[in-house]
């Protein structure tokens, strides 16, 4: 369900009294449009079933075009953040995996960080691929680019999918092609590296976009690698990763 709360779009899950739950605020990927948690859905049943109440957020709702590079949006999430209250998991997939990093150093030392396919850094080969998704956005060719994306967030082995373009609007386009954009360039290791509170990355074997080599992580920080996972091993693979998130928080004291 979506609430006002915040000036952002949110969606919370969990229990009905919150007094006493810890608290997991999930930052969303590059949507088309604003799907109230969807993309998440199986590790929301999955925080949410441990005790968790959980608040969504359109990553993108706070972009306009004078938040033209990464620092300035993550700027505005940073003075937005203190309206969330308390966060005992700050948690991120893809873009919002990014920006969820990027806030680390805004958080409480213990703060514990779930990213599922979120980069802290690109390279080359990604911002290629992401610039040709934002290309097609920008020049009036929303499903065209909806539909490269569908078929980048698969497992690099997956039959082929179609290049059929699927239903989107300009405001769809305009969405898929900031979100892109901002993420090109990016390199948030330094906050990742300095952030002393536990963190759990999980990213896909068989990605065509976020891999290992785009992640950050301390020491007594883990990266998990799903074997034969795409951008969405949470999707994929979600008992083994329900089990994997569990285990954390049980580690972490967070149920």
């Amino acid at each position: 369900m979506t609430h006002a709360g915040p000036a952002v779009p949110t969606a919370v899950f969990g229990p009905e009294t919150a007094v006493g739950a810890p608290h997991a605020l999930v930052l969303a990927p590059v949507t088309a449009r604003w799907d109230e948690g969807a993309f998440f859905a199986p590790v929301i049943r999955t925080l949410a079933g441990a005790g968790l109440r959980v608040t969504v957020v359109d990553t993108l709702s706070l972009w306009d075009e004078e938040a033209d590079s990464m620092a300035a949006f993550v700027a505005r999430w940073r003075a937005l953040l203190p309206d969330f209250g308390r966060v005992d998991l700050l948690c991120g997939n893809a873009l919002g995996g990014a920006v969820a990093q990027a806030l680390l150093p805004d958080c409480a030392p213990d703060t514990a960080a779930l990213l599922v396919s979120g980069p802290a850094r690109t390279d080359p080969v990604l911002e290629q691929r992401l610039t040709q998704i934002a290309g097609l956005a920008a020049s009036g060719r929303p499903g065209a680019a909806l539909a490269l994306l569908n078929r980048r967030v698969l497992p690099y082995d997956s039959p082929d999918a179609g290049s059929a373009p699927v239903e989107a609007d300009a405001a769809a386009g305009r969405r898929l092609a900031a979100g892109m954009r901002l993420l090109c360039g990016i390199d948030v290791s330094a906050a990742v590296h300095a952030h002393p509170g536990p963190l759990l990355q999980i990213v896909g074997s068989h990605s065509q976009l976020v891999t290992r080599r785009h992640t950050a992580a301390a020491p007594h920080h883990r990266v998990h690698i799903a074997p034969g996972a795409g951008m969405r091993p949470h999707a994929e693979q979600p008992a083994k990763v329900a089990a994997l998130i569990e285990a954390y928080l049980r580690e972490k004291g967070l149920r």
